[in-house]
């Protein structure tokens, strides 16, 4: 169905580090997913850090990198999902991530690399007016083929919201501006290179209470280990967090 030698050739070539594919999913798809996703966002456990574990369960972290709060995500881990719609909807892009790879896996640094890093999800809901992300990238490893992740729009850009670009930069410091550039619409994807730096501009309200979400789809981390991450459940739970936040708060 898919050419999986021109996305590999897109993913390898300097000028670009990623390729796009339209109508990945249907807008009926995006958008069942992405009202599941926010009835969670209004339910989840709220927990102020990342934790990679083979058995966490699904949580919601305010995150930001200054101390205005900027986006709010869910983390979703593949082992709790099995057979359900959220499921169905991931295993499509997971599925073709595992296709693409399988070329480079005969590279022993490559193969254990992807065995090391434990998959999972990253939906992002990006506030009006302040939501972002700084230039950054997701690994600076040393696996010599694309580690790669599905970026999957969610809403539909300047009705939902406006500007809020993702903006890659390829290893020869080519911009491109993903909505704007590139014109990627709801249910698109871009499957693109986690060590890409990338970054998100601040996100602008229109009309619609819809605003912007995207999901990262086979985002990848080294797992904590039992005791980390149980260390982290209590300390960046919401009772010790804002407690520690409200002293702080106190003494100044």
């Amino acid at each position: 169905m898919y050419n999986l030698n021109e996305i590999r050739s897109g993913l390898l070539d300097q000028d670009r580090g990623f390729y796009v594919l339209k109508g990945f999913y249907s807008d009926r798809e995006a958008d069942a997913y992405r009202e599941e996703c926010a009835s969670f966002l209004r339910t989840g456990k709220i927990i102020y850090q990342r934790i990679n574990t083979d058995y966490m369960e699904d949580y919601v972290h305010p995150r930001s990198h200054d101390k205005e709060l900027r986006t709010q995500r869910i983390y979703q881990y593949l082992h709790n999902h099995k057979g359900d719609s959220v499921a169905q909807f991931l295993n499509r892009a997971i599925g073709l991530r595992n296709q693409i790879e399988e070329a480079w896996l005969t590279d022993l640094i490559y193969r254990r690399e992807k065995e090391t890093l434990q998959s999972y999800v990253i939906v992002t809901h990006y506030l009006q007016d302040r939501g972002m992300l700084q230039k950054h990238r997701d690994y600076s490893g040393p696996a010599p083929f694309p580690l790669i992740q599905f970026w999957v729009l969610l809403s539909r850009p300047e009705i939902d919201y406006k500007r809020g670009n993702l903006v890659l930069y390829s290893k020869s410091d080519r911009r491109y501006r993903v909505e704007g550039d590139l014109g990627v619409k709801k249910g698109d994807v871009v499957i693109f290179d986690k060590s890409l730096l990338h970054e998100v501009e601040v996100t602008e309200p229109s009309e619609s209470s819809t605003g912007r979400w995207t999901v990262l789809i086979g985002a990848r981390a080294r797992r904590d280990s039992y005791w980390q991450a149980c260390y982290k459940k209590l300390y960046y739970g919401r009772r010790f967090y804002e407690l520690r936040r409200a002293r702080k708060s106190f003494s100044h």
